[in-house]
């Protein structure tokens, strides 16, 4: 996404006249040792008057590293302070705990992106109440212009539901249907971002299929009865693949994904419709993308 949007500025500036440079994409898996190295030694290259500039954002928690003691994020930080002792490093993460010692380290908890009835259910997570990994929200500092479209409530019980939970489920996916078209069709309330209402006309709809996310702890199957049910229904739904990334991240094609929480972290998007439990870390991974509208399925 950053990569993308460096691509847009640099455009924009050329249209100008002014030449800013190209970026360039790389990409490395820091699960294996030897693409940490090769990511220090190909970044400490690019070493100018012995200095270094990195972002690095969406850093996993020592928490999860894949059965590993050692966090491969900070032998990463290590070796290439090594090689770069004017190194100018920051770094984002959702968990505390988890810089380097030494580290200078400030705490962002001021809820920006979400409304204030999005931001009451990300609370509750455990990894904020129980778990006490990721830091409770502070107040947010700036007024809020609404609470937000008041979170949608659907359940997976009763006469006509069936399959193991409200992914498989075609009455799931038709209530679904039915709440997304009224979105499009104005016919509940506007939808509203955290900072700006949007209009409801029908021409054009007040809402994208690429404002929508469907989102699962879970992997998602064509096959998947809400899948089925959304597609019959009249809406773009795609299963997102490994070679999607690029299309999901910069919202290319008007569809509505149906993707792994943790394969988006860092997007947003106005819609996001959860059809699954809600326990563990579904708030924090999946609902804390949503920026508007937020749509729970449960048992």
């Amino acid at each position: 996404m950053l990569y993308h949007l460096l691509l847009q500025t640099v455009k924009t500036q050329q249209s100008a006249g002014v030449s800013p440079g190209q970026p360039h994409l790389l990409q490395y898996d820091l699960n294996g040792s030897e693409d940490v190295d090769k990511a220090v030694n190909d970044l400490s290259q690019e070493t100018k008057g012995g200095q270094l500039y990195v972002l690095a954002d969406e850093v996993m928690s020592e928490y999860i590293v894949l059965f590993s003691m050692v966090n491969i994020f900070k032998t990463f930080c290590h070796k290439l302070l090594t090689q770069v002792p004017h190194l100018h490093l920051w770094a984002a993460s959702y968990f505390h705990g988890d810089a380097p010692v030494g580290w200078q380290v400030e705490y962002l908890t001021r809820p920006l992106r979400s409304p204030p009835a999005v931001v009451r259910e990300v609370k509750q997570d455990v990894r904020i109440t129980t778990d006490r990994h990721v830091k409770p929200y502070s107040k947010r500092g700036v007024p809020d212009h609404t609470d937000g479209p008041p979170v949608t409530r659907l359940y997976h019980r009763g006469q006509g539901h069936s399959g193991d939970g409200p992914g498989d489920c075609v009455t799931c996916g038709r209530e679904v249907a039915s709440f997304l078209h009224s979105l499009r069709d104005g016919v509940t309330a506007t939808v509203t971002t955290s900072s700006t209402p949007i209009s409801c006309g029908s021409t054009p709809p007040c809402l994208q299929w690429r404002d929508v996310l469907l989102l699962s702890s879970d992997s998602w199957r064509d096959s998947c009865g809400m899948v089925r049910t959304l597609i019959e229904a009249g809406i773009p739904v795609r299963v997102m693949k490994d070679d999607d990334m690029e299309d999901v991240a910069t919202a290319r094609s008007d569809v509505v994904w149906a993707a792994v929480g943790d394969h988006v972290l860092g997007l947003e998007r106005k819609v996001v419709v959860c059809p699954y439990d809600v326990g563990g870390s579904v708030r924090l991974h999946l609902m804390s993308r949503c920026t508007s509208q937020l749509v729970i399925v449960s048992r």
